[in-house]
């Protein structure tokens, strides 16, 4: 019968290091990605805080007046600023969302006053003409490769054109209906009318594009296309229909012009561009830093607004708001750029 000997511990073996590793609560990168995911939450709430106490603004800035007002003039900005998120999700850059609300707009108004067409007709011609023209810009994108930045900026100026000619630089105001003006001008329990439209679009938008096999696509050719396509995922078809639901957007902004302003003017959509472009990418550096994202994207639209309501309230001029736009979309595109490649990513367009 053999016997085992009790052995110590191997002195070949190699030494155990103790565990020295920093918990993932208290791990510097962790804090780094939740200021990232976050900063821009903070900052939001600061500022907010701050306009409602400093002596110059606190008397207006946290009321319920300033606030429906603040929340009922961006629900126009909010869609189009969607309708812009939308083809950038795919690294393609859309200049026309504004000009494409604006045509809508004309549309919608011309039905009516023009052409004495019903409302509800008005409003399916309106946010159709989104949609096609939307179409018009994936297809010349998508399938002939066409720049995405001169595409767009050639139909948002030739928009611009053709809706100036129609309205002879006027506007149309003749028989737009008051139920129509009344919904985009009034409020229910305190509430602005649009939001109960806008918010339950702009839920959907979030489940599409992070919940669904349509948002794992977009996000596929965003990160790789050349691999997408190598795995058999239609691109081309894909980034035209972010173009199409890009167009419903803007058409519907369209119409919701009409509804607010009560009048369909040429240069009221494209006015809407550029805070959208800012919301946009400022919204890229917040939720999914370097990715342009529905719940960044509605942050940023009420903090830039947040923000020149505040300057406002303060007795600044009213060039500020174009000149805080601009400082936000420099800021904005720097950092989501630099997030995008600090997580390995691609530039977002």
């Amino acid at each position: 019968m053999s016997s085992q000997v009790a052995s110590g511990p191997d002195p070949h073996a190699a030494p155990i290091e103790p565990d020295l590793a920093v918990p993932d609560a208290v791990h510097p990168s962790r804090l780094f990605d939740l200021g990232e995911r976050y900063g821009l939450v903070v900052l939001f709430i600061l500022v907010f805080v701050f306009f409602t106490f400093w002596g110059k603004t606190s008397a207006l800035f946290f009321t319920h007046a300033n606030i429906i007002a603040t929340v009922g003039s961006q629900m126009i900005v909010l869609l189009i600023a969607a309708a812009a998120m939308l083809p950038l999700t795919a690294r393609q850059f859309d200049l026309s969302p504004g000009a494409v609300a604006g045509a809508s707009s004309i549309v919608c108004a011309a039905t009516m006053a023009n052409f004495h067409g019903p409302p509800f007709l008005a409003i399916i011609l309106g946010v159709a003409t989104g949609v096609l023209l939307g179409a018009f810009n994936g297809i010349l994108i998508a399938r002939y490769k066409l720049s995405a930045v001169i595409t767009t900026l050639a139909m948002s100026t030739a928009l611009t054109g053709v809706m100036e000619w129609y309205t002879g630089g006027g506007t149309i105001t003749n028989n737009i209906s008051s139920g129509l003006t009344s919904f985009g001008s009034l409020n229910w329990l305190g509430i602005p009318r649009l939001l109960y439209l806008v918010f339950p679009v702009m839920v959907v938008l979030w489940f599409l594009l992070e919940w669904t096999p349509f948002g794992r696509y977009v996000q596929a050719i965003s990160s790789n296309e050349r691999a997408a396509r190598l795995v058999g995922l239609h691109v081309d078809r894909v980034t035209a229909s972010t173009f199409i639901l890009g167009g419903f957007l803007a058409g519907l902004a369209g119409v919701l012009i009409v509804a607010r302003v009560g009048d369909g003017d040429a240069t009221t959509g494209p006015s809407y561009l550029f805070p959208a472009l800012a919301a946009v990418f400022l919204g890229a550096t917040t939720i999914r830093p370097g990715r342009p994202n529905t719940l960044g994207t509605v942050i940023g639209v009420f903090f830039v607004a947040e923000s020149v309501s505040g300057l406002s309230l303060a007795g600044a001029s009213s060039w500020i708001s174009d000149l805080f736009n601009g400082i936000v979309l420099f800021a904005a595109a720097g950092l989501s750029t630099y997030f995008a490649r600090q997580r390995g990513g691609a530039r977002i367009f």
